[in-house]
């Protein structure tokens, strides 16, 4: 039976907040201070959210095991963000984005990531619910993705394949200058034109759709529960802002998380086809440290050992 009332609660919690965190800081970069103490009240702001399921219903059995498959549900997704925002950095170094523009294209970035989730959690359940064997399906897809970021590698990032901005370069007049927060612009001639801010947008979309193509059958491989689905991913998006002015100072601090996230996702995908062909049942406490212990692990390693280039830079 669905509960309303904690439906209700969550999505005004996460619209108060989230229309805090675009007014307060629209226009805003932070520096790096300022960015790990954001991230930090978003972590606690999840955090809090966490507690929630540990004492809900009054049942400590009961709400001990959901609080556990939200923390869990939410570090997968958290750990997936990383490489959403990654892939935001290259976006926006490409399209050579003025400093000033960066949290407004930002804003469209996370906006799009929170709505691409709602559709394929909507689209996802609604599938699981007709056809039960789509699990393996999401299984073996996990599996594929997993194996392809840890060992085949991603190919380089590039915004002038994305079919979008193809469409978009081939059937509207463009110009190259960034118009303030413009998408549309006049030439000498009075005609429109579009600016290099709305191919930023059609781009961010684009890949906002990818990763939650990746990221709702990870969850939907922790649990079914679709209020913890729905939590856990919103409470990982809303707090990337800040999170992305700090992977932009140490980005060499995450080299190796892609490792640990196809490992993760490999895990993931295995798990959702051992259980549902009933071979043998993966707690949620093992899950938990798998994926707590790849992170941490992954992070761990990168800051451990340093990069050749970087080693190569110094002795020249």
């Amino acid at each position: 039976m669905v509960n309303y009332t904690e439906w209700i609660v969550f999505n005004l919690f996460v619209i108060i907040v989230l229309a805090f965190d675009l007014y307060w800081s629209r226009g805003k970069i932070y520096d790096f201070k300022s960015s790990i103490i954001w991230t930090l009240i978003w972590t606690a702001l999840a955090g809090i959210v966490n507690i929630w399921f540990f004492v809900q219903d009054g049942s400590l059995l009961q709400g001990h095991e959901t609080g556990i498959t939200f923390l869990t549900a939410y570090i997968a997704e958290r750990a997936l963000s990383f490489d959403n925002l990654f892939v935001f950095i290259v976006i926006f170094q490409f399209f050579k984005i003025p400093s000033k523009l960066q949290p407004l294209a930002l804003t469209y970035g996370i906006v799009g990531a929170l709505v691409a989730r709602a559709v394929f959690i909507a689209i996802g359940s609604a599938i699981l619910s007709l056809f039960s064997w789509i699990m393996v399906v999401m299984g073996a897809f996990l599996i594929y993705t997993g194996f392809k970021i840890a060992l085949i590698g991603e190919e380089d990032v590039d915004p002038e394949r994305n079919i979008l901005f193809r469409i978009a370069k081939k059937f509207f007049r463009m110009t190259d200058q960034f118009q303030g927060s413009k998408f549309i612009s006049r030439d000498s001639s009075g005609k429109m034109i579009l600016t290099p801010l709305f191919l930023v947008i059609v781009v961010l979309a684009s890949t906002d759709v990818v990763f939650a193509i990746d990221s709702i059958p990870t969850v939907f491989g922790i649990t079914q529960d679709l209020f913890i689905i729905w939590s856990s991913n919103m409470m990982a998006v809303v707090g990337m802002r800040p999170l992305y002015f700090l992977i932009q100072e140490i980005q060499n601090q995450f080299r190796f998380l892609k490792y640990g996230l196809g490992f993760i996702l490999i895990f993931i995908g295995a798990k959702m086809g051992i259980e549902y062909f009933h071979l043998f049942h993966i707690s949620i406490y093992i899950s938990l440290g798998i994926i707590v212990g790849v992170v941490a692990g992954s992070i761990l390693i990168s800051s451990l050992i340093p990069e050749k280039n970087d080693s190569k830079s110094r002795k020249n």
